[in-house]
């Protein structure tokens, strides 16, 4: 295996995980963060140990706040920040950019390869030897109690990926591909995208659950949070975002059907197949507002797929109400913060020009 040069944004589990994997294969790897006190952290340990499923100790070859010394010279560029995060790396790397170089959003969520690219377009222009891509997920299952030890309870088998435009993703899968193999690809950055379902699973229970936050009680977030009431608004919710898919020619599952198969569960309503999934018991609710369910989900996923529907003339009512009721609780304007399909330089495209702008 060829050994490349890799900076990972990103110093959370995943981050962790991925520049100590990296760096125990052999290859040069460099960790950005902009937290200093964790970077300054993994600095004073000078190594990171990975253990369960994956057991594996690395020594990046720099641990950085310097977002520039972190990008220079590198061959691809692994972004494992929260997706909310994408357009302001954007922003912080444009400059420092050279032919050739890849970039892996890990994972895009919805619209994070189009923001990304619409980003640097308006600071370096058009980079056609840039090649920019996302993933439908995480590559690893895995958490961190303390910087420096990620514990891994898995690594996913498949995972799509797709670059912009789509004919870059051989190109992407020709460099990466050795080192992680689980990397299957994607038609688009529609389908990587556009098919997920977090936005659905997290920003509504969370909300609907906002006096328990307010009064500090936490619960399991899938046995107690969502209830048959909450469920049936998360699956009102993704029956809109499959009219979204539906209108941008998408042929994808619906939520319930992604849980069935994911889980090999057969109920056909979605509060009795999560109240029968061992997998979610247990996983803890989210102890504040600025928690990745009540944010990432919101900008990154709700936020881009009504704007996506308002130009689609797709009618997202309950999607709408939580954006305003996050921005209500959260004190912020998520509209604004969030991906509009303006952002996406998607603004004003029939569905042919979509494709046509991302092929």
């Amino acid at each position: 295996m060829e050994k490349l040069r890799f900076a990972v944004l990103g110093a959370g589990a995943g981050g962790q995980s991925m520049a100590a994997i990296l760096a125990h294969q052999g290859h040069s790897v460099r960790l950005y963060d902009i937290d200093a006190d964790k970077i300054n952290r993994l600095n004073e340990l000078g190594k990171i140990v990975v253990t369960g499923s994956i057991e594996a100790t690395g020594s990046p070859d720099l641990i950085t706040t310097d977002i520039e010394a972190a990008v220079e010279d590198v061959n691809v560029i692994m972004v494992v920040t929260t997706t909310d995060a994408h357009k302001d790396i954007a922003n912080k790397i444009a400059s420092h950019l050279k032919d050739g170089q890849i970039i892996v959003l890990n994972p895009g969520h919805v619209g994070g390869a189009m923001e990304v690219a619409y980003t640097i377009r308006k600071i370096r222009g058009y980079m056609p030897n840039v090649v920019i891509g996302e993933t439908n997920d995480l590559m690893y299952a895995c958490r961190v109690s303390k910087p420096g030890f990620p514990f891994h309870s898995g690594v996913k088998k498949r995972i799509g990926v797709a670059t912009l435009p789509a004919r870059n993703v051989d190109k992407l899968l020709n460099v990466v591909s050795p080192v992680f193999p689980c990397l299957i690809p994607a038609k688009n950055v529609l389908e990587t995208g556009f098919v997920g379902t977090g936005a659905m699973l997290h920003p509504i229970p969370s909300f609907m659950n906002v006096i328990r936050l307010d009064n500090n009680q936490p619960y399991d977030y899938y046995m107690e949070g969502i209830t048959p009431s909450i469920a049936r608004l998360v699956t009102k919710a993704d029956e809109e975002r499959l009219a979204v898919c539906k209108a941008l020619g998408l042929n994808v599952p619906s939520l319930l059907e992604t849980l069935q198969n994911m889980y090999n569960l057969a109920h056909e309503d979605l509060y009795e197949l999560l109240q029968h999934n061992k997998a979610y018991v247990g996983v803890k609710s989210p102890g504040g507002l600025n928690h990745r369910f009540m944010v990432e989900d919101v900008t990154c996923g709700l936020v881009p797929l009504a704007s996506v529907g308002q130009e689609l003339g797709i009618a997202t009512p309950i999607m709408n109400a939580f954006i305003e009721i996050a921005s209500v609780v959260s004190m912020r304007d998520f509209r604004q913060e969030g991906r509009t399909a303006e952002k996406l330089g998607l603004a004003g495209k029939t569905v042919e020009q979509i494709y046509e702008s991302i092929s």
